[in-house]
């Protein structure tokens, strides 16, 4: 009997040890984002080469550009480090969040399947869709100039200008490419009469072809939100740091400005027309 006893003394003892190990794991494991900023004085931001939003400096490493000037000023309101995790592009960075590679990333479109793995926190900025027009055709005040049978749009099959085209001016006829450059070829060479893409991409496009003409912003003006993504969370305080940081700046124009200034330092762009915002 006391051999007995002696035996569930010791597997007693051996299950609360174990089970004490599970309970510290799984402590760790439902430490929040807030609760581990806090604790390493971190916040781990994602990068990848990606001018002007994320520019590395080759000569000492370090990291610039519109988004990361935006994510520094969130950890330094903070008082925490902001530490440039590089992850592969953006088609990384929702595996990056989930597998806690990272606690944040920038310059995000809440899609809902992303929100069915992810967080949003912001905007912290809009990007607006523009044309981009041959010099003959002159270009549009609206969609409407646009929206004709007789008016051809070159667009890149499968993305985001195609929808917001198809959504604008339906009755454009559409000529469907796979590459950008296919695209700036056919509106430089009068093949077609104008495209649609992000003003960032426009105005990079206009500056390295001359050949492109005017750049239009066609009302109703269409522009998307761009977000920070974190991870998703039970513990609300870092969304809710992030939301209430995303509006104050917005509201005073700092996210215009970081995103203006990033685009005429690491774009290669020599000016930005006044009718371009960032802002709703």
């Amino acid at each position: 009997m006391k051999r007995l006893w002696k035996r569930l003394v010791v597997a007693a003892g051996a299950a609360l040890i174990a089970l004490g190990s599970t309970n510290g794991a799984v402590a760790q494991q439902d430490e929040s984002t807030w609760e581990r900023i806090q604790r390493t004085g971190e916040i781990r931001f994602a990068v990848f080469n990606y001018p002007p939003y994320f520019v590395k400096d080759l000569s000492t490493g370090e990291w610039d550009g519109s988004l990361v000037d935006m994510a520094r000023d969130a950890a330094a309101e903070l008082k925490v480090e902001l530490v440039p995790t590089e992850v592969g592009g953006w088609g990384e960075l929702v595996l990056a969040l989930t597998t806690n590679k990272i606690d944040l990333a920038a310059g995000m479109q809440a899609t809902p399947v992303r929100a069915t793995a992810i967080d949003f926190a912001g905007p912290i900025y809009w990007i607006e869709w523009v044309t981009v027009n041959n010099p003959s055709f002159g270009g549009g005040e609206s969609w409407s100039d646009y929206n004709d049978p007789d008016v051809k749009m070159a667009v890149m099959t499968g993305t985001s200008d195609q929808l917001l085209l198809s959504q604008n001016a339906p009755k454009a006829t559409q000529l469907q490419f796979k590459e950008l450059s296919q695209i700036i070829l056919a509106v430089s060479s009068g093949r077609a009469d104008a495209f649609t893409t992000t003003v960032l991409s426009s105005m990079i496009a206009k500056e390295k072809n001359p050949g492109l003409g005017t750049i239009s912003s066609p009302k109703p003006r269409t522009a998307l939100p761009g977000y920070f993504g974190i991870q998703a969370d039970i513990d609300q305080r870092f969304k809710n740091y992030l939301n209430w940081w995303a509006e104050w700046n917005n509201k005073l124009g700092h996210n215009e400005r970081r995103m203006k200034e990033a685009m005429l330092a690491y774009s290669g762009i020599s000016s930005i027309p006044e009718s371009i915002s960032f802002k709703e």
